[in-house]
């Protein structure tokens, strides 16, 4: 790990605990994001904690994000970050003053992600305690390059290998001196979510909100962050929503509808259509 990186995370993380989670007055007060605010509470009212809608498209993903914080200072851990702004699950947080780490093994977007963003950027791909201090094969195909044989994603095709250096997101997590209950861990990492999440403690690290792809060709994800006291709340995309079970969210019938006929009714279906494309 490189310990001069480290060293400047800890010392951002000191003054972003000195000066404490505030909400970004020009945003909240603004004509736009009030004008917002009601067609976000169709979907979700964070502060009520109530579910509305329960499948969101991607192109929503970020307001509501900014909606569940209402802050702009705090600390997020992007796993898979990939491009410094494409599809970027914390880029939008960055501009509002938040900091944290751009977790990223593909040596040419660590490049891409040290000139244009201000996260500490952490060369090393995430996997199990089995395969930490190892050198694995990443597929690079763009957005869905992966440690697994072949990219999750339909259609997408591998145009080269690399090897990268593996660790343990926890080895990571206190290496580089991030913060118990940091606020977003993003993990997008096309197919290898559980692998890297057997290398880390939700019970020490305590993540106010979870954001993990899931194509939901199986439950196995779901099952663990249960397992971790951690509740689904709602889908952007492909990526799922969970938030400490203490939080204890409700939901409308609509939205409990969108969650069955997801993650149990259309199950099958998915399953057979992902491999199909894999045969």
């Amino acid at each position: 790990m490189n310990q001069s990186c480290g060293q400047a995370a800890r010392e951002r993380l000191k003054g972003l605990n000195a000066r404490g989670p505030t909400i970004d007055a020009s945003i909240n007060s603004s004509p736009q994001r009030n004008a917002m605010q009601p067609s976000l509470k169709n979907r979700a009212d964070f502060l009520a904690r109530q579910v509305n809608q329960f499948s969101n498209e991607p192109a929503v993903e970020q307001q509501l994000v900014q909606a569940y914080f209402q802050s702009n200072k705090g600390f997020y851990v992007d796993v898979g970050a990939n491009d410094p702004v494409l599809d970027s699950q914390s880029q939008h947080l960055e501009a509002l003053g938040w900091t944290g780490l751009l977790v990223e093994p593909d040596p040419d977007c660590c490049e891409k992600l040290r000139q244009t963003r201000s996260g500490i950027v952490v060369e090393m791909a995430c996997s199990s305690p089995e395969n930490a201090g190892k050198q694995l094969q990443l597929n690079r195909a763009g957005p869905h390059s992966t440690l697994e044989d072949r990219p999750i994603a339909l259609g997408a095709v591998v145009r080269s290998t690399i090897a990268v250096q593996c660790e343990t997101l926890d080895a990571i997590l206190q290496a580089q001196g991030a913060p118990v209950g940091f606020d977003l861990l993003s993990i997008d990492i096309e197919g290898h979510e559980l692998v890297a999440l057997s290398g880390f403690s939700f019970s020490r690290w305590k993540p106010r909100l979870v954001l993990i792809e899931d194509h939901v060709t199986h439950l196995k994800k779901h099952a663990l962050l249960e397992t971790n006291g951690y509740q689904l709340i709602l889908r952007t995309g492909l990526n799922s929503w969970y938030v400490p079970i203490k939080n204890a969210y409700t939901f409308s019938l609509a939205a409990r509808f969108e969650f069955i006929r997801k993650y149990y009714l259309g199950l099958h279906l998915r399953r057979f259509r992902y491999a199909n494309d894999a045969a």
